[in-house]
């Protein structure tokens, strides 16, 4: 008995090792295993880490191509030729596959990993999956089953199974799903014709929820254009199971709105002495990040309503939802939510008081209980750290007006200076330990690696080399870091005694990309000078076929040159002019003209221009918009990028990086097996439907707009104010502007409760400024009666279904919106009516979201 006892657990334990033996095999077959999860929620970033922590991934979309580091020794171990300009990339949690979302492609990259070791690491490109317009954000589930793209311009979601099997003879690999509309779903609400823009993505821990950001906000219930109430930002859950290959179990559920919130900051609204409380909405959701059962949104939120000042314009949110593992989840920033700008009042002592600009990213260090946060300041290339509590609450690491921040991008400190500097930092990833992170920094093209512990870079990994010594990529470059950033570093010539860094704007504040994210849009209508205005896209400021032809600038044609807007960078962006009740500083030969004062009100420590006798300690006398002299290629600062021996003059450098870098992203795809796909039938009717109405005769030509500028400077008979002759009615603004370049559609007050042109939501701004802190009535009507001044400068089509709201006051939210105005349609009644069909409208629009 006993025999035959050890003999029968002889044959079970043989049974058992050959189970175990068939499983381990199973396990090591690579692509056909689920061995492996993310421990935590997953997120899209332009960086990512695999989940054993020995590999990070980060995308180069200049070089498109990917890098792959090892953390042990913070080098690069390969790099990988992806598409037209990655932005996104995520990773299976079994080391087998590495997908990229290529923005300018429309595709997603697979990539197979051979051999996941950091000492023999070896992948090759597998496949291409096209995706639809503009996928910007990529993310894996947890699980590693599936991969979701948010392509941006289709207005869907990619769904992709990742698994990697046999069925039958046949290798399967990762392949498309299908595609879930947000377009028209419930998330769109209550217009399902709005451009959604899903931008960031993240999935819970469980796998059962998928969480998607709208890029840009839209007008709440009964809000307003150009108020700091008037928007809220918008998240949408879908609920998914990533075990069906089934596209109808990935739905969208619940549509959750993020309501504006007061600032922290003040400023005297009604000019009756007494500071007035100031609001911003959430704008530019970039990210979501899930933690235990919140999710946080870093974003640059909008503060429009005048008085414009730097501190009330752009804050630094991080909004909260809760519950996002459950059925319902609520917008928590009532209580939980952090605008960063208050932390960045007070400094911690040796540092400099610089505020958070542009936040982009964030990363915690640990996924429950207490701990700590750190948000990338994209705009002042800073690591902001926040206290996180056990109950999720974020909080400053001092007190109410101080929290740390580390420098990626300090002269100071040779860890962060030369070609260690962190410049332009839009993605974050932190070890499972809490103890380091890599910080990745476009346009310095580097990573910044930094100590947790002591909050210090301590390495810095090169992606790709910088460009040519005296090259024209190195005048882009030094263009890109000047609109990118809100601080600049500058040569610091011999003798000078005033502030070679922080010109851009005051203590960091913001930088020209706050407001034109990727030089685009933030569409937000702001009380600017001129009126209420949307940020213009400046992707058709030039001629994509002829460079050197480019428009008048400005819904009023106010301006003529990029260089003209130093004036912003000084007096919005940065401190002013200097007060009336201040001695004006000496400005110096060979300029004024004979009738400018030889003193002026600008500041020698802000600007890029500065004085015409290259003397940097001293302001130019003069930067006029029009008239009477050019502001291109005067005396300026000048930037030297590490290695190189060139200094490449500041203003110039962002004028040509406008001019040649700024890309217009493409219009939804019409091809076959694409998601919410474009009819190619009806974009063909559509563009003939637009020549037939005369549309042309306005936006014709490759630049879709007739408007041009006039060689600077303009005549003196083409530059005119409604002030000059003296207005017979109403209190405009004494603007310059040039008539020529305006048409009359009748949109004044377009949209505006009581403006005589309903067009129905009236959510557009009412045609007044208080951006100097007096009421005015704005540009756009002839209030002088000398016959000029009706009308504004016809914008371009170039890109319009990804730049909404439209119009100078954002009176439509969508293109179908401004196909219904009968008078713009008809040139205010001196065309016929050709689209009074709202099917041939519908073809309209059909082929104008259609125009890269």
């Amino acid at each position: 008995m006993a025999q035959r006892t050890n003999l029968a657990q002889q044959v079970h334990h043989r049974i058992l090792c050959i189970g175990a033996l068939a499983v381990a095999l199973v396990l090591a077959i690579p692509g056909f295993a689920h061995a492996r999860t993310f421990s935590a929620p997953t997120y899209s970033s332009p960086i990512t880490m695999s989940a054993d922590g020995r590999l990070i991934w980060v995308v180069n979309p200049g070089g498109d191509n990917v890098a792959v580091i090892s953390t042990r020794t913070n080098e690069v171990i390969t790099r990988i030729d992806v598409g037209d300009e990655p932005q996104s990339v995520a990773v299976d949690p079994n080391n087998r596959y590495a997908f990229v979302a290529n923005a300018a492609a429309g595709t997603v990259t697979v990539i197979r990993i051979l051999n996941p070791r950091p000492g023999s690491f070896r992948a090759r490109r597998q496949r291409t999956l096209v995706t639809g317009a503009e996928p910007w954000n990529i993310v894996a589930s947890p699980d590693g089953r599936r991969i979701f793209v948010a392509n941006s311009s289709q207005n869907t979601i990619t769904v992709i199974d990742a698994q990697r099997r046999r069925v039958g003879r046949r290798t399967i690999q990762p392949r498309i799903v299908g595609d879930v509309n947000l377009q028209r779903s419930r998330c769109n609400e209550p217009d399902l014709s709005r451009h959604f823009q899903p931008r960031g993505l993240a999935v819970t821990r469980n796998n059962r929820r998928l969480y998607v950001t709208s890029f840009l906000s839209f007008t709440g219930p009964g809000g307003r254009q150009a108020s700091d109430t008037g928007k809220v930002g918008i998240v949408c859950r879908l609920n998914i199971n990533t075990r069906s290959r089934r596209i109808r179990n990935y739905r969208p559920a619940q549509r959750i709105a993020l309501a504006p919130r007061v600032t922290g900051f003040q400023v005297d609204a009604n000019g009756d002495g007494t500071p007035d409380d100031t609001s911003a909405f959430p704008n530019q959701l970039q990210s979501i990040v899930l933690r235990g059962g919140q999710g946080f949104l870093p974003n640059i939120a909008a503060s429009p309503d005048g008085p414009l000042r730097f501190n009330t314009s752009t804050q630094a949110f991080v909004n909260v939802i809760d519950g996002v593992n459950g059925r319902r989840q609520t917008d928590a920033s009532g209580t939980k939510f952090r605008n960063l700008q208050l932390g960045a009042r007070d400094p911690e002592p040796g540092k400099k008081r610089l505020f958070f600009a542009n936040v982009w990213a964030i990363a915690f260090t640990d996924q429950r209980g207490g701990g700590n946060a750190y948000v990338v300041s994209a705009g002042s290339d800073l690591l902001v750290k926040l206290n996180v509590a056990g109950n999720g609450r974020l909080d400053f690491t001092v007190d109410d007006d101080t929290t740390r921040y580390i420098d990626l991008n300090d002269p100071a400190n040779p860890e962060t200076s030369g070609d260690n500097a962190g410049k332009l930092p839009q993605g974050i990833v932190i070890n499972r330990r809490g103890t380091r992170a890599w910080v990745v920094n476009f346009v310095s093209r580097n990573v910044s690696v930094v100590d947790l512990q002591s909050d210090q870079v301590i390495d810095t990994i090169r992606l790709a080399p910088l460009p040519t010594p005296g090259s024209q990529d190195e005048v882009i470059a030094v263009g890109a870091e000047m609109f990118f950033s809100s601080r600049g570093n500058f040569d610091r010539p011999a003798g000078a005694l005033v502030q070679t860094s922080e010109r851009l704007s005051s203590e960091g504040w913001q930088s020209c990309s706050s407001c034109h994210f990727e030089g685009l849009t933030d569409g937000v209508i702001w009380e600017f000078g001129s009126g209420p205005r949307k940020s213009v896209p400046l992707n058709a400021s030039f001629n994509p076929s002829n460079r050197d032809e480019q428009r008048a600038f400005n819904y009023s044609a106010i301006f003529d040159e990029v260089e003209d807007f130093d004036t912003n960078v000084r007096n919005t962006s940065g401190p002013g002019p200097i007060p009336a009740n201040e001695p004006p500083v000496p400005c110096n030969a060979p300029f004024p003209p004979a009738n400018v004062s030889p003193t002026r009100a600008f500041r020698a420590t802000h600007g890029l221009i500065i004085s015409d006798n290259g003397n940097i300690n001293e302001a130019p006398c003069l930067i006029p918009s029009l008239i009477p002299i050019p502001n291109a290629n005067r005396q300026q600062v000048t930037v030297t990028l590490p290695g190189s021996n060139v200094s490449v003059p500041a203003m110039t450098a962002m004028r040509e990086w406008v001019r040649f870098a700024v890309r217009t992203p493409d219009g939804p795809f019409t091809r076959r097996g694409v998601g919410n796909r474009l009819s190619p039938a009806l974009v063909r009717q559509g563009e003939t439907l637009f020549s037939q109405a005369g549309c042309a005769n306005c936006h014709g030509t490759s630049l879709f707009t007739n408007s041009r500028r006039l060689p600077p400077p303009p005549p003196a008979t083409e530059v005119f104010t409604e002030r000059t002759p003296p207005p017979l009615f109403g209190n405009p603004v004494a603007v310059q502007f040039v008539n020529s370049r305006l048409s009359d559609i009748g949109s004044f007050n377009l949209g505006v409760p009581g403006g005589g042109n309903e067009i129905g939501g009236n959510v557009g701004a009412d045609e007044i400024t208080n951006a100097g802190g007096t009421p005015q009535d704005a540009l756009g009507r002839d209030y002088n009666g000398d016959g000029r001044g009706n009308g504004y400068n016809i914008p371009s089509l170039l890109g319009i279904h990804n730049v909404p709201p439209y119009y100078h006051n954002g009176a439509c939210e969508t293109l179908a919106c401004v196909l219904s105005n009968v008078r713009h349609r008809t040139a205010n009644g001196t065309l016929p009516d050709r689209l009074t069909s709202a099917r041939d409208r519908a073809r309209v629009v059909a082929f104008l979201r259609s125009i890269p």
